[in-house]
């Protein structure tokens, strides 16, 4: 997981998304619940020009697991403020609430989860970097000096699932003897810079950060 600059708002959104809420918060009044109003009221978010900015913004990556979305599972509109919940329905349309996530992490893991006093961290909002690191033995997300929103985020996003733990720790054990290969080469900054230029096309892209930041520190080491 890592902290994303939001980009423009979308025109669909600029020019309705007052509109849409105002119609939504009628319908649920008038309905008596949200679960009880018709999706095309809840659903109009689902634009083409939300969907195209939202995957720009995020590089093709999941908002909170980083795999690269649309090869081996779908994209969806995540709602960092649960839509379903009274006190956030009004946000169901505002473009600041709404991110790019893979299919598991939005369905089997983050859904409806809130906590009030400690929310998950928001990508586009916080410096990811200051609340989460990965443990480059493990390949586990940890919380930086325990931070209370941090462990909300790791435990209701899955960032350290099973099989996301073992393909982070896969990928450090291969980087690190690439590295040393390419090491006892002399060719180490070589190395580092090539996969400067890959990280973006590459699922995890903050690991790869996190390696390049600890390997460089180990070539300028006497």
């Amino acid at each position: 997981m890592r902290f994303v600059k939001r980009t423009e708002k979308p025109l669909s959104l600029t020019t309705y998304a007052e509109q849409w809420t105002e119609e939504l918060l009628s319908q649920i009044e008038k309905k008596g619940s949200y679960s009880k109003v018709d999706d095309e009221y809840k659903n109009k978010y689902r634009q083409e020009d939300v969907k195209d900015a939202l995957e720009k913004m995020y590089t093709c990556h999941c908002c909170y697991c980083e795999s690269i979305i649309g090869i081996n599972t779908y994209g969806r509109i995540e709602h960092l403020k649960p839509k379903s919940l009274a006190q956030f329905h009004k946000y169901t349309f505002d473009w600041d609430n709404l991110h790019w996530c893979c299919e598991i992490c939005n369905t089997s893991y983050k859904k409806a989860n809130w906590n009030f006093q400690y929310p998950i961290l928001d990508p586009s909002a916080d410096d990811i970097s200051a609340y989460l690191r990965i443990n480059l033995q493990t390949g586990e997300y940890e919380e930086i000096d325990g931070n209370p929103r941090a462990a909300t985020t790791i435990k209701d996003t899955g960032l350290n699932r099973e099989k996301l733990v073992k393909v982070r720790r896969r990928i450090i054990i291969h980087v690190v003897k690439d590295f040393k290969a390419y090491q006892k080469c002399g060719d180490a900054e070589a190395f580092l810079t090539g996969l400067r230029e890959l990280m973006e096309d590459m699922n995890f892209p903050s690991l790869y950060d996190e390696l390049i930041t600890y390997l460089s520190g180990i070539t300028r080491t006497p």
